[in-house]
């Protein structure tokens, strides 16, 4: 007696299906991966912008600091206003200068602070 072996040929449509479920797999496990990947970059720019943000307000602790160090030198000089002595005019100059000069280009010192950041980052 002949058997006949019946050659079942394979289903194409189940191949092509595994493949397309494991590349979408694949594709998914990459997307979580990137996601993480994205979520320890933020971390650490938080971090940093955390640390900018500490520095800049000791820096403006100091410097408001120094300005009523001056304020306090003229306050305790025996001129007054309206007749202030040298030493007092200078102070009193050089406060107003860099108040001037912050009033005159806000948007040209934003901009120097955008560029130290991206030189950071």
């Amino acid at each position: 007696m002949n058997q006949v072996a019946k050659l079942i040929k394979p289903n194409l449509g189940e191949s092509s299906l595994r493949r397309d479920l494991d590349l979408k797999k694949q594709i998914r496990a990459d997307a979580t991966n990137d996601l993480e990947s994205l979520t320890e970059d933020f971390q650490h720019m938080t971090l940093v912008v955390e640390s900018i943000h500490r520095n800049y307000q000791a820096l403006l602790s100091e410097n408001q600091l120094l300005k009523d160090t001056l304020f306090s030198l003229v306050d305790d000089c025996d001129c007054w206003e309206g007749n202030r002595c040298d030493r007092c005019q200078q102070i009193l100059n050089a406060l107003a200068g860099k108040q001037a000069q912050k009033k005159a280009n806000p948007a040209r010192e934003y901009k120097e602070i955008l560029k130290q950041l991206r030189k950071l980052g």
